[in-house]
């Protein structure tokens, strides 16, 4: 039998955190990939844009796991009411 680690409360909050981190890490990653003028315009930009947009990839993946990480935390806390004594 395995318990919570975080409150609902928490675990719904990093859930909406994460949808949103995974949003906008896309949307940067799309932009990169495409070498939109803003993002690769400057002197001091990367000049590899598809390395990059990657890299904002692989942090949108580690988003996407939180997500599924706190879901199941969340579902567990419905599962496992707090001081529920069970016999």
């Amino acid at each position: 039998m395995s318990r919570a680690l975080v409150g609902t409360p928490l675990a719904g909050c990093c859930t909406v955190l994460s949808i949103l981190g995974v949003i906008f890490l896309v949307a940067i990653g799309i932009a990169f990939d495409n070498n939109v003028e803003v993002l690769m315009g400057s002197t001091k930009s990367p000049h590899d844009g598809a390395a990059v947009a990657k890299h904002c990839y692989y942090a949108a993946i580690v988003y996407a796991c939180f997500i599924g990480f706190c879901g199941c935390q969340i579902g567990l806390n419905k599962r496992y009411a707090r001081g529920a004594v069970r016999i």
